[in-house]
């Protein structure tokens, strides 16, 4: 018959292993730093439980070793290349715990509560690097995308103005296609590349009567993936692929106006349909 405080050691050991960590991967963000620091009261609950005990040799070393581990979580702090050294170091205590307490624990249940740390140490660590990595909101994607629609706005207009096509050989300059823009050294060779990125698709339409004058272009710019990031674990979204999302859908024409709609999906739109949508 187990006392009270073995139970409630117990609940407490199941709600470090289970409850946080779900709490702390939530959206807006995975707080990986969390999980991260969650591995040692894990462990030594584990080890508690588990009625296991660190050897003679263990036990001399305690305080620096716990030392190392405290330099080892501050130094992830940085969230940088540096932080890999000591978080290799952490996930190899919490992967050596967690089988010390499978080897020299007692009861029945022993076995389990290694395997947990074990899982629990893997979660923590992935879950700590995609923090670092976590994929930027749909408002951050999107507001690049109206930075490049007014890059190529503005490319537009100095490519009118400069006549680089002029059909009617009287000065007045067209408008042109992306690969026209690029031709004429108005979108460099960086912005060309980062149109090539598939986050956003960008599509520019001429219309008009270049022989007569007729002048117009609408721009527009639709998500390649809509929607949000997926929210999961983070020790399976570590072993996929980034996907930036964005959900707003942007356009703009000869008037300098950009307007941005969510539209429920990413497909083609029209000048007039984008006439309606609010000015962003």
């Amino acid at each position: 018959m187990k006392s009270r405080r073995q139970v409630f050691l117990l609940l407490l050991w199941c709600l470090l292993a289970g409850a946080v960590p779900v709490y702390a991967n939530n959206p807006p963000q995975p707080d990986g730093m969390l999980t991260l620091v969650l591995i040692f009261p894990v462990v030594i609950l584990g080890f508690r439980l588990a009625g296991a005990k660190l050897s003679e040799k263990e036990r001399k070393w305690r305080v620096l070793r716990g030392l190392l581990l405290a330099l080892c979580t501050l130094l992830t702090l940085g969230g940088t290349g540096i932080a890999l050294i000591p978080l290799l170091v952490l996930l190899g205590y919490g992967v050596v715990r967690g089988i010390q307490v499978m080897a020299r624990g007692q009861g029945t249940i022993h076995k389990v509560l290694g395997a947990v740390v074990i899982l629990f140490t893997l979660f923590a660590v992935a879950n700590y690097v995609m923090s670092l990595n976590y994929p930027p909101e749909g408002p951050s994607v999107e507001h690049a995308a109206y930075v490049n629609l007014r890059v190529i706005n503005d490319a537009e207009q100095r490519f009118r103005s400069d006549a680089v096509i002029d059909v009617n050989k009287n000065g007045l300059g067209e408008y042109g296609s992306l690969e026209d823009l690029h031709k004429a050294g108005l979108l460099d060779e960086a912005f060309w590349a980062r149109l090539q990125r598939p986050i956003y698709r960008y599509v520019v339409v001429l219309s008009g009567d270049p022989a007569r004058d007729e002048k117009q272009y609408f721009i527009y710019a639709t998500p390649v993936h809509y929607g949000r990031p997926p929210h999961g674990l983070s020790l399976l979204r570590a072993l996929q692929t980034y996907v930036p999302y964005a959900r707003r859908t942007f356009a703009c024409d000869q008037t300098g106006v950009v307007r941005a709609a969510d539209l429920g999906g990413s497909r083609a739109v029209t000048g007039e349909e984008a006439a309606k949508w609010p000015e962003f």
